[in-house]
């Protein structure tokens, strides 16, 4: 029988309870008792007890007190330096303070450990970390035996149970997983724990729901050894399984099941949790209650289901945020209290219980009495279990206890070694004691007959009311199979990648694989094909479609491929050896810029008196490495500004190019306008380039690919993402779980094979001295699954070429002091399937540390502050992606400020930019051309022609420094005031309103994703025979407001005029040849070349030509970088104070 509860309408049913008392009467008698045992609570209070609650009243009053302790929590107890502690607790101490809800003898302490941290670090950052951690001894125990066995022998005296839950490191390998299993089975060999909570993530570390079954499988697998250590405890010893994020929810649920059925634990006694806050919880406790009727009917044992409220409802929010999902729990606290009277209801109903047992998990006194009242009522007293949580509201535990008889208290332990893998449960804790509305933050000041008591009463009056309406079900309808894209009307917004989580979906992909694959397409041969078709694309009248007309079709072609999306993710996944979640997120991509491009067309409110006209042909060769969003990204971009396109797809990539190809004109691309050219790397793939009828190329590849074309001709317009050498910084102060996940996921994800992809990491000196960081960044790499692309738990795919010359020495020989950490090691049956490898001793400046190497091998190089990991960072020649993990703010607005790439990353991978998040796009030899990022607010305006119709209108005040060059400029060009004078307001305004701000349009709470400018280091203008003081004056202008130093440079001696106002200007002036001007630009990789007119690219590969005019909104962009900043915001989904 299947568990699913994909298709359950999201709808109420009431359950059929029958009840020996009324409705009014179960409530009466609930109420009576929660007074009850809230005032036996406060006269079973000690005073030591009563202490500790009026600190935590105070400390849940003061948000500045609860913030500092967080951040202690979080930082301190992760840094394993003691001067790096040190210098991050005086921070902490210098933004908030001693808080005044602290005691007055702490208050005193951590003045004087602010102090003392300056001078005797090793002394005072010991003790700070005993402190937190004697914080919190009372919710997380020891896992020593010997530590731990007097506690559990007091509890056992008290006549309560203990269900001991083992915390640790996140389980990233398969290593750990094995190590987490081992501990669990030890804790019920030696006697220490008769029941026991694992989840089912500690035991695989490589879960994935697009191989879903392979996973259950692996599971089932890991679950029968601690079945079976339980079996053979006398009596049996009782394992949970804990239920995590909602992506576990179906799969957790059919490997208990489908485990419990096999006739070797027909009789075990086991449980499962259940989340009230889920809809989908109400159907799944139906269908697992059938199952364990019919379970029992065969002579098993009854289960047992532990029903809780949820603690995981922030990573929740984070999950469907980021994916733009329907956020899987309610959206209210009210319709969980609602949803979990109907749970406790229907489990307690005889028939039911008999077959599922029932684990009451809360602290709300109400829900408490509630479930004793019902127990008693229904006579299921055997069958229904209080449980709490283990040193939360001590006073109200002794209370339940009294009155339930008995009381199952669940339990973290945690070895000494690996405390700080405990904060996440801490902070899961300190929320619950924070969220308005929940009972353990009003419960320091509930009495009977006040306030906060008579709201809480009120609640569960209501929830008891709505318990039979709350809708059930999933909230989550996505289904691939049958879902009808509609067109966007307006705006934007990301398209949500596909959840395996849902079983239909799933479904989907098993047929979409199954898909009989298009073979490659015939290549075009002959030059005369090609000449025929640029001249079609001449000849064709895109150029005059309204750009409404081309803004409706871009919203079809989204549509479109959004109908095709299971065809293109078959033919990524068969010619690209694509993973099927890496095709899927690609096809979202491309789908964002279709709708992207196409709002971009509404936004020309800042053309203010400019007029567009298209450049004409432009050719999109794009790469195999994405081979559906990139040239999808560039044919739209192209044909969003009017321009016709012919796609030139690389080789290896014909098939899914046509494919493409074949959804666009579906869509209604008139196929003049949109052609597909599959050609050869030859000359007649040259003749292409080289032929002056392409108005410009849009090139993703490498840098040797652009000089290339470059060399083949100087004056193309050519628009290139090229190479990058990509780093990721991991400091000391790095969460170490968060960082390795991101490298391993960075480093290795389509198999290295990324232009974004971190070869590189960086990391802190004392994190690799002083830390098992190394031992588990190779267990987390040596977990991946490698495999072949048709093999759906394969994580590490074959390569699509064979390894390059760099990437078979980076793969097979390492340069002196270098080491593996990590070996690879290649496929003996296929030399493109290599598995990951990992090289320790890379110094900066080596050889592996300047190469792209484009496939699975990262070098690890160690440094010492982070002034120097960021030189060695910046050090490349290459500046498209690059990231630091680090909880520290001041070393990340440090890094924010410094950093020379793109695309930066803050505590995240660096991979898997999304179209206007992340707009994408390089620095230095990682770009070619204007530098526009693609999905960015300036890319498709790079594909036209600007004219001035009228002069701009907006202006704004001017800075001191651009008036008194404004007025010095009116000197020598006196016939050009009027346009100067707009140029420079024009400059002003659009720099106050737009280029010296931080846009973030996507506006996420979980994620801040910056879209900002950065100054080039230098700029140039090139004077050639057609160049005016106008456009020089304009120039000088543009590049002050900018704050950019200009350099006038010519070939010759400069005419008169130009001299003059050079002069009068302040500019510097050099007189080089092409060659020596290329040379010089080449040694400052962050400058860029103005070329009015005709371009010239080979002089600089950051080189704008296009015609000069006042309106600053185009015009200030030559003399500004670029720059997408991502920071992930929030701590185990809690979001960052943004104070730090």
């Amino acid at each position: 029988m299947s568990l699913s509860t994909a298709h359950a309408p999201h709808q109420g049913k009431t359950d059929t309870a029958i009840l020996a008392m009324t409705e009014p009467a179960l409530t009466e008698k609930t109420l009576a008792l929660a007074e009850d045992l809230l005032v036996t609570s406060q006269q079973l209070e000690t005073a030591s007890e009563a202490r500790k609650s009026a600190k935590l009243a105070d400390l849940l009053a003061d948000p500045q007190g609860m913030e500092l302790t967080f951040q202690l929590t979080d930082r301190i107890l992760r840094t394993p330096d003691v001067h790096g502690g040190a210098r991050l607790f005086r921070n902490l101490l210098a933004t908030y303070g001693t808080p005044k809800s602290f005691p007055l003898l702490d208050r005193a302490l951590l003045t004087t450990a602010g102090l003392g941290s300056r001078l005797l670090p090793q002394v005072v950052m010991p003790a700070i970390t005993r402190r937190l951690r004697e914080e919190s001894r009372e919710v997380i125990l020891p896992a020593r035996r010997d530590q731990l066995a007097g506690h559990l022998s007091q509890r056992r005296a008290e006549g309560a149970r203990i269900n001991l839950n083992v915390l640790g490191e996140a389980v990233l390998s398969e290593k750990e997983a094995r190590d987490r299993l081992a501990q669990n089975v030890a804790l019920l060999e030696d006697g220490t724990a008769n029941y026991l909570s694992v989840k089912l993530s500690s035991l695989f570390s490589q879960i994935n729901l697009t191989a879903y079954e392979e996973s259950k499988e692996t599971l089932k697998t890991r679950l029968r050894p601690l079945y079976r250590a339980a079996q053979r405890q006398s009596p049996a010893a009782f394992i949970n399984l804990d239920m995590e994020e909602y992506r576990d929810l179906q799969l957790t649920a059919d490997v208990f099941r489908e485990v419990l059925m096999e006739e070797e634990f027909l009789t075990l006694r086991a449980g499962i949790v259940l989340q009230g806050y889920l809809p989908d919880s109400f159907p799944m406790q139906q269908a697992l209650t059938d199952w364990a009727r019919q379970r029992v009917a065969q002579g098993g044992a009854p289960i047992k289901v532990r029903l809780v409220k949820g603690a995981n409802l922030a990573m929740e929010r984070v999950d469907a945020e980021s994916h733009h999902w329907e956020l899987a729990p309610y959206n209210s606290k009210a319709e969980v209290d609602a949803n979990y009277k109907r749970l406790v209801h229907y489990g307690m109903q005889p028939e039911n219980a008999a077959a599922v047992h029932l684990g009451i998990a809360s602290h709300n006194l109400f829900d408490l009495a509630y479930a004793l009242v019902l127990r008693d009522d229904y006579g299921v007293r055997e069958e229904v279990e209080i449980e709490m949580l283990e040193g939360m509201a001590p006073p109200q535990a002794r209370a339940v206890l009294q009155r339930a008889g008995q009381v199952l208290f669940y339990t973290p332990i945690v070895r000494h070694e690996e405390f700080e893998a405990s904060i996440a449960y801490l902070v899961r804790r300190l929320d619950e004691n924070t969220t308005p509305g929940n009972f353990l933050r009003d419960l320091f000041q509930l009495a009977p007959d006040s306030m906060p008591w008579q709201e809480q009463k009120e609640a569960f009056l209501a929830a008891c009311q709505n318990r039979g309406s709350v809708p059930s079900g999933p909230k989550r309808q996505q289904n691939r199979q049958t879902e009808e894209p509609l067109a966007a009307e307006k705006g934007f917004a990301n398209c949500p990648d596909t959840d395996f989580s849902l079983p239909a979906n799933r479904q989907w992909l098993d047929e979409v694989l199954a898909r009989p694959v298009p073979g490659q397409p015939p290549l075009v041969t002959t030059r005369e094909e090609v000449s025929q078709a640029l001249e079609r694309a001449r000849q064709s009248t895109w150029a005059d479609t309204p750009a409404t007309a081309r803004q409706q079709l871009l919203r079809q072609v989204a549509v479109a491929l959004a109908e095709a999306r299971g065809d293109l993710i078959a033919v990524m996944v068969a010619e690209g050896k694509k993973a099927p979640a890496e095709a899927d997120v690609e096809v979202s991509e491309a789908i964002d810029f279709a709708n992207y491009y196409a709002h971009s067309l509404s936004q020309t409110d800042w053309q203010d008196g400019l007029a567009a006209r298209p450049l004409g042909p432009i050719v999109i060769a794009s790469p195999w490495n994405f081979p559906c969003a990139i040239p999808c990204g560039g044919i739209l971009a192209a044909l969003a500004a009017g321009n016709t396109a012919l796609l030139k797809p690389a080789p290896e990539a014909l098939a899914t190019a046509q494919a493409l190809a074949k959804v666009l004109w579906a869509a209604g691309l008139p196929r003049d306008a949109f052609q597909f050219l599959p050609l050869p790397d030859n000359e007649v793939g040259q003749s292409l380039i080289t032929d002056e009828r392409v108005a410009g190329v849009i090139l993703t590849g490498s840098s040797q690919t652009a000089q290339l074309f470059l060399g083949w001709r100087p004056d193309l317009r050519l628009h290139a993402e090229t190479s990058g050498k990509n780093a990721l910084i991991i400091s000391a102060s790095a969460d170490p779980d968060l960082a390795i996940k991101d490298l391993v996921r960075s480093a290795f994800g389509h198999t290295g094979q990324k232009c974004s992809a971190a070869s590189l990491a960086l990391v802190e000196r004392s994190v690799l001295e002083k830390t098992n960081f190394l031992e588990r960044l190779k267990d987390a790499a040596a977990s991946l699954e490698v495999g072949p692309h048709g093999v759906r738990s394969s994580l590490v795919t074959p390569l699509v070429q064979e390894p390059s010359p760099d990437l078979a020495r980076g793969l097979a020989e390492l340069d002196s002091g270098e080491e593996w950490l990590l070996e690879p090691q290649c496929d003996s049956d296929d030399p493109c399937l290599w598995s990951p490898g990992i090289r320790l001793g890379v110094e900066a400046g080596s050889w592996l540390q300047q190469t792209e190497l484009f496939g699975p091998v990262l070098g690890i190089i160690a440094y010492d502050d982070l002034e120097e990991a960021i030189a060695i960072q910046n050090s490349s020649d290459f500046g498209l992606t690059g990231g630091i993990h680090s909880l520290d703010p001041q070393e990340i607005a440090f890094w924010r400020d410094k950093v020379e790439v793109g695309n930066a990353y803050i505590n995240r991978t660096i991979t898997g930019a999304i179209v206007q998040r992340q707009p994408f796009g390089g620095w230095k030899k990682s770009a070619v051309g204007p530098g526009a990022k693609a999905g960015g607010p300036n890319y498709v305006a790079q594909f036209s022609h600007w004219q001035s119709v009228v002069l701009p209108s907006r202006v704004a005040p001017l800075p001191e420094a651009v008036d008194k060059l404004l007025k010095a400029l009116l000197t020598r060009v006196p016939d050009a005031a009027e346009e100067l004078h707009a140029a420079a307001g024009n400059a002003a305004y659009w720099w106050q309103q737009h280029f010296a701000r931080e846009h973030d349009p996507s506006g996420l709470l979980c994620e801040k994703n910056d879209f900002r400018y950065r100054p080039v280091r230098a700029a140039t203008f090139r004077v050639t025979s057609t160049s005016t003081a106008r456009e020089l004056a304009i120039s000088a202008l543009m590049a002050r407001t900018a704050g950019v130093p200009l350099t006038v440079s010519s070939a010759q001696a400069l005419p008169p005029a130009l001299e003059s106002l050079t002069s009068a200007a302040g500019l510097d002036f050099q007189q080089e040849s092409d060659e020596a001007l290329a040379a010089r630009l080449t040694r400052e990789p962050l400058a860029t070349l103005r070329t009015p007119g005709r371009p010239h690219i080979a002089l600089a590969w950051r080189n704008h030509h296009h015609p000069v005019t006042a309106h600053a909104r185009l015009e200030l962009l030559p003399y500004l970088l670029e720059q997408s900043v991502s920071e992930t915001n929030h701590r185990h989904g809690r979001p960052l104070d943004n104070r730090n």
